[in-house]
């Protein structure tokens, strides 16, 4: 009886931590900080992915300078680059010193959208092609 009361407790458990919702989904994210003066650049992709199949694909763009000019300059070649692609975006940080921005990638893109923003299926494709290109991934 002690024993079937243990087993009970340990389920309940692991259910409400949530130990078997998802089960074997992961998240990774691959980052790349550029700097030059008074400016920093870091982009980071963040993914979810189950068997090395990629469910869920975000890149965050996090711009950052004292010189207001080069913040205006880069929204606005966002605001540009996203008018003509259509991604779900959302504005995380919009200061005069600050920009930072999200987009949620689709998973079935255009080729052009899959060649600018290293789009892949596989994680491990995905891994490999942004650490190429300079990215440390967790």
């Amino acid at each position: 009886m002690i024993n079937l009361k243990k087993i009970v407790i340990l389920l309940l458990c692991f259910s409400l931590t949530g130990c078997f919702e998802n089960s074997g989904y992961l998240v990774k994210t691959c980052t790349n900080v550029e700097k030059s003066d008074t400016f920093t650049g870091i982009t980071t992709y963040t993914f979810g992915f189950k068997n090395d199949v990629i469910d869920d694909l975000k890149i965050t763009y996090d711009y950052q300078d004292t010189n207001s000019d080069t913040i205006t300059a880069l929204k606005l070649s966002l605001t540009t680059q996203n008018n003509y692609l259509n991604l779900d975006e959302e504005v995380l940080s919009d200061t005069p010193n600050q920009y930072k921005i999200i987009y949620q990638l689709p998973l079935d893109p255009s080729d052009e959208i899959k060649d600018k923003f290293v789009i892949r299926t596989s994680r491990t494709d995905l891994v490999n092609n942004l650490k190429e290109k300079g990215f440390t991934c967790e």
